[in-house]
């Protein structure tokens, strides 16, 4: 037969197994109820723990990843920016170029010679397409250079005249009149007093195929086709037609022809 003590400490040992069975039962009801959160402290790495399917490492440098691909997408667009403006200014300076060298340019009248047309001072536009098209006509004013010969170097001036004789065509200057082929030049309305200095067109001036014989509106203080300085002007060297007035504002508008 047991003794008293003997059976107290079996069922003492019975007890203690259930209760770690219990225990254990528990916490595998608690793995299965909740398994992308709980885990077992001995299994944690310090720097890798699980919160569902992210790490807090991983949650940690999201932030960082988002100021870095903001501060990637802010370089981008200022470099994208910086080339469109880049193209955008190249563009217009080929434009800019391409009228002013084909189609039309701003340039200032210097002297007297054309008044009362033009002025001293006065901002002209000089268009190019009409003479693409067709020849120069009687009582246009006109753009071209005329070399002027210094000690140093050679420069160009341009000097704005009128249109009197085509080519062709016999020019002669007569009691400060112009005859064209022998005949007084009708609707010259744009010299307002005789011609006092002929010039060399004192005796007639016959032109050839290309030249043009000019004269300022001005006509006693111009220095123009009557000079040896100037002389016929040939077809090449026509720049362009004079086609407006646009400073001062009280002279704004087409040059009368």
């Amino acid at each position: 037969m047991y003794k008293e003590d003997e059976i107290e400490d079996s069922l003492e040992f019975c007890r203690q197994i259930q209760f770690y069975q219990d225990a254990e039962k528990k916490q595998k009801t608690a793995s299965l109820e909740y398994p992308e959160t709980f885990c077992r402290d001995e299994k944690m790495d310090n720097h890798n723990r699980y919160v569902g399917k992210h790490t807090l490492d991983e949650l940690s440098n999201e932030p960082i990843q988002k100021n870095e691909s903001a501060k990637d997408s802010a370089v981008i667009r200022f470099v994208n920016n910086l080339l469109v403006l880049g193209v955008c200014i190249l563009l217009a300076y080929l434009l800019a170029s391409f009228v002013t060298h084909y189609i039309a340019h701003e340039t200032k009248v210097e002297g007297e010679s054309m008044e009362p047309s033009l002025t001293d001072g006065d901002s002209i536009i000089i268009q190019k397409v009409s003479y693409y098209l067709g020849e120069p006509e009687r009582f246009d004013v006109v753009v071209f250079p005329v070399q002027q010969e210094n000690t140093d170097s050679k420069t160009k001036n341009y000097y704005v005249k009128r249109v009197i004789g085509l080519p062709n065509e016999t020019v002669q200057i007569l009691d400060g009149k112009v005859y064209i082929d022998g005949k007084e030049l009708k609707g010259d309305t744009y010299c307002l007093s005789d011609i006092l200095d002929a010039g060399n067109a004192a005796n007639p001036i016959t032109l050839g195929n290309d030249e043009y014989f000019v004269l300022g509106d001005n006509r006693n203080r111009s220095t123009d086709s009557r000079s040896d300085y100037v002389g016929t002007i040939h077809r090449k060297d026509i720049v362009g037609e004079v086609l407006m007035c646009i400073w001062p504002l009280s002279h704004i508008g087409l040059i009368p022809q």
